[in-house]
C-alpha cells in the first residue's frame, strides 16, 4: 500500500507534533470582523438563494421541486417519493419526552432516504447530519446523498433528517417571520470591529444579541413554543425513534461538525444503542456544553497560514500572488488588506454596485476560505491580485461569483428554503446558564486571541449570543458525555489542522468513549471532506459494512491539494478508487461552510 494512501505512525499529543512551516499572521492589531452574524451564518463564502440555504453545484442534475407541505405527518414513517431515487416522510414525535401527557404537542421530523440498491445484502440506514447547528439533512442528502452511498457503500440506506426546528421540520425555528426580516435584520449589521481598546464595538454587538435574543423569546419561546425543546438532548432521543421505527436495534451515523456533538450525546445518552457511529470534525462536547467556545481556534492561524504555504508550493502559473516565499506571499496578503483600510475599493456600476469593499471583507474571505481550503483559496488568492491592481472589475466578478447579493425570490410557500435562528435555540440551550460580565469578557476574548489573533473576534460572538439568550429548554441533559464501553466502538474522524474543531478536541473526545478509535487525516480543513482522500475513505466504508476499525495511529493523506489539484505521488487510480475519491470531494462541496 502506498505512503499517500495510509501511513502508520503514533500522533504525537497537540502542543508537541511537528508542524508545517508557518508564515507571520497579521503582525497588526488582532483584527476582529463580524464575519459571522446574530444567527450563525458566515459571510462572504455562503453562496445564498433568498439569504437562507446554501447552493452547491455539485452534480449535473436539476431536482423537482418538491412540496413538504403536502406530505402527511404520521407517527410511523410513511414514505413518498420525492424524486426518481428518493423517499420523503414526515414523523411525528413527542414535543416534550419529559410530558406524561400522550397528547400532548408533536413535532414533524422531516425525513428524506436513498433507498440501499444492493437490497440482498442489506445493512440497514445511516442517518446523516452536517453540522450546524441548523443544517438540513434532507438537503444535504437531496444534493449529495448519492455521493454518500458511493462511500458507504449501496448496501446501506441513507437517511437526511431535519432536526426539530430547522428546515421542514415544524413547528420551525423562526423568530423573523420571512426571509426578508432576516436579511434586512443582516444588513443592519454594521461589522465593526469587537475590540477591547474600543468598547463601544462590544456594546453594538450586544445590544444585537439582545435584540435578536427578544424577538426570539417572543416567537419560540413560550410554554410550547419550539425554542424550548430543542436541545441536542431532544435530537438524540429523536435519532433513537426514527431508529427504532425504521427497525433498526442500533444508530448507524456519520456526523460532521455540530454533528460530532450530537454523536457524543447520543452514544453518552443510550450507549447500547451504539451501531455504527463516526463522528467528523470533532467540537469537544465539555467545552461545548459549558458554553466556553474557547478550544475552538487552537488550530486556526495554522490553516490560513497554509495559504501562503500552498500558494508557494503551487508555483506562478497556478496562483496568482505567487512570491519567492512563503513570506512574502504573506507579506501580499497584508499589504492588501492595508490598501483596503486605507482605500477601500468603490463598486460603483449599475452591473458591479453599489457597495464598498473593505478590508475586513477580505479577511472574512481568508476565515471562510479556511474551511474549504482546496475550494477557496485560489479564489482569496484571486482577489488578492485584484486588489493590488485596483482592478473593480475583476473583483466585482469574483464577489458575484462567491456571494451574490441578497435577492428576494422566494416564494412564501416554501418555508423549508428560509434561515433560521437554530444556532442560538441549540447551542446557548444546550449551554449553561451564563450572564454576562465585562472583566469575565474581556478575559475571554484575550484567551481567544492567544489562540488566533486571526480568528479571535469572529469566534468571540458566541459568548455574546449566549449570555444574552433566556430561552431555556425544558430538557437538557447534564449527565456524563462519556462512555465506559458503547454497544460498538465509535470512529473518530479529524483533519490534522481545523480551523474550529482542533485535532485536539478529537483527541480527547476518542479518549471517552471506551474503545473508540481516531483516524487522522493530514490535511487542512473542515472536516475530513475538505481534502477528499481514498484512504480516508475506504476506513469509513469498511468500518461502515464490517465494523472494522483503523489501526491505532494511522494517518490518511489527501489525495488533492489546493492550487494544485490531484497530489504529486497518487498517479493512476484504480476505477474504484477514483470513483470514490470523486464522491468524496462532491460530498464536501455539498457539505455546508458552517460549524
Amino acid at each position: 500500500m502506498s505512503s499517500r494512501e495510509e501511513k502508520a505512525e503514533l500522533i504525537a499529543p497537540v502542543g508537541h507534533r511537528p508542524v508545517r512551516q508557518q508564515t507571520g499572521l497579521f503582525k497588526q492589531s488582532v483584527l476582529l470582523y463580524a464575519v459571522i452574524a446574530a444567527a450563525g451564518y458566515a459571510s462572504w463564502v455562503y453562496v445564498r438563494q433568498c439569504g437562507g440555504v446554501e447552493k452547491t453545484a455539485v452534480e449535473d442534475v436539476s431536482f423537482a421541486k418538491f412540496d413538504w407541505a403536502k406530505v402527511e405527518p404520521s407517527k410511523n414513517i410513511s414514505w413518498t417519493t420525492c424524486h426518481t431515487d428518493q423517499k420523503c416522510a414526515r414523523l411525528t414525535l413527542p414535543l416534550d419526552y419529559l410530558s406524561k401527557d400522550p397528547n400532548g404537542p408533536t413535532t414533524q421530523i422531516a425525513l428524506r432516504m436513498i433507498p440501499a440498491k444492493d437490497r440482498q445484502n442489506y445493512r440497514g440506514t445511516i442517518l446523516i447530519n452536517p453540522g450546524g447547528p441548523g443544517g438540513s439533512g434532507t438537503n444535504l442528502v437531496e444534493r449529495a446523498g448519492a455521493n454518500i452511498s458511493r462511500i458507504v457503500g449501496d448496501s446501506f440506506d441513507v437517511l437526511g433528517f431535519d432536526p426539530r426546528g430547522i428546515g421542514a421540520s415544524t413547528p420551525r425555528a423562526d423568530c423573523f417571520g420571512s426571509d426578508a426580516d432576516r436579511q434586512i435584520w443582516s444588513m443592519q449589521d454594521d461589522h465593526r470591529l469587537l475590540n477591547l481598546s474600543d468598547p463601544g464595538t462590544i456594546t453594538l454587538s450586544r445590544a444585537r444579541q439582545q435584540l435578536a435574543a427578544d424577538r426570539c423569546e417572543q416567537a419560540i419561546g413560550g410554554p410550547e413554543g419550539i425554542g424550548r425543546f430543542m436541545s441536542t438532548a431532544s435530537v438524540a432521543r429523536d435519532m433513537l425513534e426514527i431508529t427504532t421505527k425504521l427497525g433498526q436495534e442500533k444508530l448507524q451515523y456519520w456526523g460532521f461538525s455540530y454533528g460530532s456533538v450530537l454523536g457524543q450525546y447520543f452514544s453518552a445518552m443510550y450507549p447500547d444503542s451504539v451501531g455504527r457511529v463516526v463522528i467528523d470534525g470533532v467540537y469537544d462536547s465539555h467545552n461545548y456544553r459549558d458554553g466556553l467556545w474557547n478550544s475552538n481556534l487552537a488550530d486556526t492561524d495554522a490553516v490560513v497560514g497554509s495559504f501562503a504555504d500552498y500558494c508557494h508550493e503551487a508555483g506562478p502559473l497556478r496562483c496568482p500572488v505567487y512570491a519567492s516565499s512563503p513570506a512574502k506571499i504573506q507579506t501580499r496578503f497584508e499589504n492588501a488588506l492595508a490598501q483596503l483600510d486605507a482605500a477601500p475599493l468603490v463598486l460603483g456600476s449599475i452591473d458591479q454596485g453599489p457597495g464598498i469593499v473593505h478590508k475586513k471583507d477580505l479577511a472574512s474571505m481568508m476565515f471562510g476560505a479556511a474551511y474549504k481550503p482546496i475550494t477557496n483559496f485560489p479564489d482569496v488568492a484571486r482577489v488578492i491580485a485584484a486588489v493590488e491592481s485596483r482592478n473593480v472589475s475583476a473583483f466585482a466578478e469574483l464577489r458575484a461569483k462567491i456571494a451574490p447579493p441578497y435577492e428576494c425570490n422566494c416564494s412564501p410557500d416554501d418555508f423549508w428554503t428560509f434561515g433560521n435562528e437554530a444556532f442560538n435555540a441549540i447551542a446557548c440551550g444546550d449551554a449553561e446558564d451564563v450572564t454576562y460580565d465585562p472583566a469575565r469578557y474581556a478575559h475571554y476574548l484575550k484567551d481567544l486571541a492567544a489562540s488566533s489573533p486571526f480568528a479571535a473576534p469572529i469566534w468571540g460572538v458566541h459568548h455574546l449570543q449566549c449570555t444574552e439568550w433566556h430561552v431555556r429548554p425544558t430538557w437538557r441533559y447534564a449527565g456524563a458525555l462519556a462512555a465506559n464501553a458503547t454497544a460498538h466502538p465509535l470512529l473518530v474522524v479529524s483533519p490534522r489542522y481545523d480551523p474550529v474543531c482542533p485535532l485536539s478536541d478529537a483527541q480527547k473526545v476518542t479518549a471517552r468513549y471506551g474503545g473508540a478509535r481516531l483516524l487522522v487525516q493530514n490535511s487542512h480543513g473542515h472536516c475530513s471532506l475538505a481534502a477528499p482522500s481514498v484512504c480516508t475513505a475506504k476506513h469509513v466504508r469498511r468500518y461502515f459494512e464490517e465494523g472494522v476499525l483503523p489501526d491505532e495511529g494511522i494517518v490518511c493523506e489527501p489525495d488533492e491539494l489546493p492550487f494544485v489539484g490531484v497530489a504529486d505521488g497518487v498517479g493512476a487510480l484504480a476505477v474504484e478508487d477514483r470513483e470514490l475519491l470523486d464522491a468524496m470531494r462532491s460530498l464536501g462541496e455539498a457539505l455546508p461552510v458552517q460549524w
